[in-house]
């Protein structure tokens, strides 16, 4: 059985792709686990070709891991999302967290955010940034804070024990549970933080776990966040800011998340890879000139790599910007 399915229409524009472009042949990090987990040879990623799109100018690679093969991609093969996880361990042992250096400053001083959603991962985009911001809180505090959370989630998977262990930590996590209903007394929770879903077989999810918790349910217990399935997202629902960091390549559907975006934010930031030499786990990749598409849809769009203050995040792999249905510049 191949492990690979055509996909011969762009992921964004269904338009027909048909201009090959010359790709690396150098494996990163990811490919080399997929190889090896496959038992397959280094030849295999020929096969896999990269095209620009003479539509909408995203580039992506057809054929591609068939469903089946890119789900088992992204929840067993690495099913842990390391950069999203270290994020957040790098915020509880931080006593003043920023993610994206100076970015929501520059977006937040222009008008007043009270809604502010993301989608599909919590811990890469501004969510932290945010939480540090709204309290200020010192490492100690955050520190006890997530130990008391990771108790009282993975307290509760008692599959598989006796009865004095379940009591015992069942006792366990009804006591974290105390303990962090009186730390979070301490702090402030001005902005509704929500995370928009689509459950997409190409983006970490029922086994992004860190310590036996998942992130999301953790991040539901930390922020407070609300989980949205995108289907059942109203048109009237508004938010003041959507993110999108780093994910729009990690869905099947990237026009019908943007436009989504769009439609319910007063303001959508994304950050996303522009890499023409397209790694082999991506599907697809945006590029500059994808912007120019957008653009011609009607959509404001602003690079703002140059105002963000750490260009370690903005090297030329990476692109910020800012779009929206109205015209809104920072």
């Amino acid at each position: 059985m191949s492990l690979l399915s055509n996909y011969i229409d762009c992921a964004y524009c269904n338009k027909k792709l048909t201009k090959i472009i010359k790709n690396r042949t150098n494996l990163n990090f990811y490919e080399k686990i997929i190889l090896k987990d496959y038992d397959l040879k280094k030849e295999f990623f020929k096969k896999i070709k990269s095209y620009e799109c003479q539509k909408c100018f995203m580039i992506q690679n057809n054929p591609w891991f068939n469903k089946d093969v890119s789900a088992n991609i992204y929840s067993n093969v690495y099913g842990q999302h390391h950069r999203s996880w270290q994020n957040l361990i790098d915020f509880i042992n931080t006593d003043y967290f920023k993610n994206h250096k100076n970015l929501y400053e520059l977006i937040s001083k222009k008008f007043k955010i009270k809604n502010y959603a993301e989608f599909n991962s919590p811990f890469m985009g501004l969510f932290l940034d945010i939480f540090d911001r709204e309290n200020s809180l010192k490492v100690s505090l955050k520190k006890n804070l997530s130990k008391n959370i990771v108790t009282y989630l993975s307290s509760r998977q008692v599959a598989g024990k006796n009865n004095k262990i379940k009591k015992l930590w069942m006792a366990n996590s009804n006591k974290a549970l105390k303990k962090i209903k009186i730390l979070k007394k301490k702090i402030n929770y001005d902005i509704n933080k929500f995370l928009v879903l689509d459950h997409s077989d190409i983006a970490w999810g029922i086994n992004d776990n860190y310590k036996s918790v998942n992130s999301i349910s953790y991040a539901k217990e930390l922020l407070n966040l609300k989980t949205i399935n995108i289907d059942e997202l109203k048109n009237n629902f508004k938010f003041d800011l959507f993110g999108l960091f780093l994910t729009l390549d990690h869905t099947h559907n990237p026009r019908k998340i943007l436009n989504m975006a769009l439609q319910n934010s007063k303001l959508v930031i994304v950050k996303c890879h522009i890499n023409r030499n397209i790694n082999k786990q991506h599907l697809f990749s945006l590029s500059e000139k994808f912007l120019n598409y957008l653009k011609k849809q009607r959509i404001f769009v602003q690079i703002i790599n140059d105002r963000i203050e750490d260009k370690k995040l903005t090297n030329t792999h990476h692109l910020y910007f800012i779009c929206s249905k109205k015209k809104f510049l920072i």
